[in-house]
């Protein structure tokens, strides 16, 4: 059996796209509707990535893939997001120490969805390990249907002023 596309993919643009200062988070080759669709989802080491950097990364890499996908498909090239989507044991290792939220196919003893701490990342066992004040659960990642992090905003919210609506309201009568 050959390597998947997502594989073969990730294998051939990794050095353009490290060239031009990103990292791939995951590439993903689904079938919506009636289009395929390759996402390949980008991080930046040091900052974010805004609309022009995925558009400058697209044109880099559309001619190597166009010749590993010969039929006809939609290339989305995109940010992760503010919480990250944790689709690989790559993935898992980078956010070791951050708070994610992991689904599972089926209900543990603490229940089918849970929040903690990415406390250790085990590939031979190709297992978590997820800590919070009331547990800490080793999970295999075959068990995972869908897993990412979790910002927390609070830190965004510090110091802010709390807005005064009726400042706002040019209908409000003086």
């Amino acid at each position: 059996m050959g390597l998947k596309i997502e594989s073969v993919v990730e294998e051939k643009i990794t050095s353009t796209i490290s060239k031009l200062g990103f990292e791939i988070e995951y590439v993903e080759y689904v079938k919506e509707a009636n289009n395929y669709i390759l996402r390949i989802v980008l991080d930046k080491p040091n900052g974010t990535v805004d609309v022009d950097e995925c558009e400058k990364v697209s044109r880099a890499v559309e001619d190597i893939i166009d010749t590993i996908i010969k039929n006809e498909y939609v290339l989305e090239v995109s940010s992760p997001g503010i919480e990250r989507q944790l689709r690989n044991i790559r993935l898992y290792k980078k956010y070791v120490g951050k708070e994610i939220y992991v689904k599972l196919f089926k209900k543990i003893e603490y229940g089918k969805e849970l929040i903690g701490i990415l406390k250790d990342v085990n590939e031979e066992n190709n297992s978590i390990t997820l800590k919070n004040n009331e547990f800490e659960v080793v999970i295999n990642l075959d068990e995972i249907t869908s897993a990412h992090t979790v910002y927390d905003f609070s830190n965004d919210l510090k110091g802010s002023k709390p807005v005064n609506l009726n400042k706002l309201n040019k209908f409000n009568k003086k």
